[in-house]
């Protein structure tokens, strides 16, 4: 286990940390090599770093984000693309900031309960957007983000994502991972295992392979496949005036991202006014050409640590425990009525989209169950 909790809290700030400390290993086993600095009012723990020395600093496994303590003093940073893993939980009279969002909730000893803003996303388009997670109370750090924190108040400021100024190559693409067929799975059973390790922030298209050993480590995105999100008509739509351009583009996006079938109007709703806001911020960026499509890939998706883009066709209904899957999707937040859909799954004739919408609303039911067994 690699975890990371910082934390400031105004009251009591010792035994709050030593609470915490003792809950965190509870969840996740306290085996790990753990370090720490605790302060008056500031606090660093760590476990998981074999051989380390160095209790006042931190950095992930891809550089991009660090702790240092000093003279009571707290410092984090995440580079400027955010995708680096922090997590920060705001508390009446602290903040408790983690690499993992359950381990904040744990060292704050407060209840793991759904984010209904980041599952109405998620239902919407498949990913967290903006700041949201899984978790209510628990949002994403942004990139370009540096905290200063002294225990007794908090200064932050954000650096606007910069798009780097390159075009991908026509033969470069994002591809999808073939997969070999097997024996049905219990999807349940897998879907649970995966919030386990990742906690909820793996996209849907991993359900039908199993979770990896460990603590969730994909790699940090380092280049954005400038164009190939692009509409066929896009030198067409670069000639219209900057609103008609800035609408044509949203609704491109939100034609790609958001299934024609499954979401609630309010996950379409929340979906679309987010694509607006992040395309608005390139335009405040100087970004006034098809650049802003590659702008929101950067600082959506992308910047997660992975594309929830790869397609992957099939069917759930195909799984061992289908007769304990279809009761799940009855009622799903974020979701519609998806007995139509479920049909086509078994009756193998469902589209591919139609699968990611299935996938994606058993990702949300069996979330809560995952709750339960965080909240134990």
């Amino acid at each position: 286990m690699e975890t990371l909790v910082a934390y400031t809290f105004a009251h009591d700030s010792a035994a709050r940390a030593a609470a915490g400390r003792a809950r965190v290993e509870a969840h996740y086993g306290a085996e790990a090599e753990h370090h720490a600095y605790v302060g008056a009012a500031v606090g660093l723990h760590l476990w998981g770093t074999p051989g380390s020395t160095d209790t006042t600093s931190w950095h992930d496994a891809g550089g991009h984000a660090r702790v240092n303590l000093a003279d009571e003093r707290l410092e984090l940073s995440t580079e400027s693309a955010g995708v680096s893993r922090l997590f920060e939980l705001q508390l009446p009279d602290g903040c408790v900031w983690a690499n993992r969002p359950v381990a904040a909730l744990l060292f704050a000893g407060m209840r793991a309960v759904a984010s209904t803003r980041g599952w109405t996303f998620a239902a919407g388009c498949g990913w967290f957007m903006d700041d949201s997670t899984p978790y209510d109370g628990v949002l994403a750090v942004p990139g370009g983000t540096h905290i200063v924190a002294d225990g007794h108040r908090q200064q932050r400021t954000t650096k606007a994502y910069v798009l780097e100024a390159r075009t991908a190559a026509a033969s470069e693409k994002v591809v999808a991972k073939p997969y070999a067929r097997s024996e049905p799975v219990e999807l349940i059973k897998q879907a649970l295992s995966w919030h386990r390790y990742a906690e909820g922030l793996r996209p849907a298209s991993s359900l039908f392979d199993p979770p990896p050993d460990g603590f969730i480590t994909d790699a940090p995105v380092d280049h954005v496949a400038h164009g190939y999100f692009h509409p066929r008509d896009v030198d067409q739509l670069e000639t219209l005036p900057l609103p008609d351009k800035l609408r044509a583009f949203s609704n491109h996006l939100q034609t790609r991202l958001i299934p024609a079938a499954g979401p609630t109007q309010a996950a379409r709703v929340a979906v679309a006014e987010q694509i607006d806001r992040v395309l608005q911020a390139a335009v405040d960026s100087g970004l006034e050409d098809a650049t802003m499509l590659d702008y929101f890939y950067a600082v959506e998706p992308l910047r997660r640590g992975g594309t929830p883009f790869t397609p992957v066709w099939r069917n759930l209904a195909s799984a061992a425990d289908r007769d304990l899957i279809e009761p799940l999707l009855a009622d799903v937040e974020g979701f519609g009525d998806l007995s139509t859909l479920w049909a086509a799954s078994v009756a193998g004739a469902s589209s591919a989209t139609g699968e990611a919408t299935l996938r994606q609303a058993l990702w949300r039911a069996t979330f809560d169950q995952h709750l339960e067994q965080v909240n134990k």
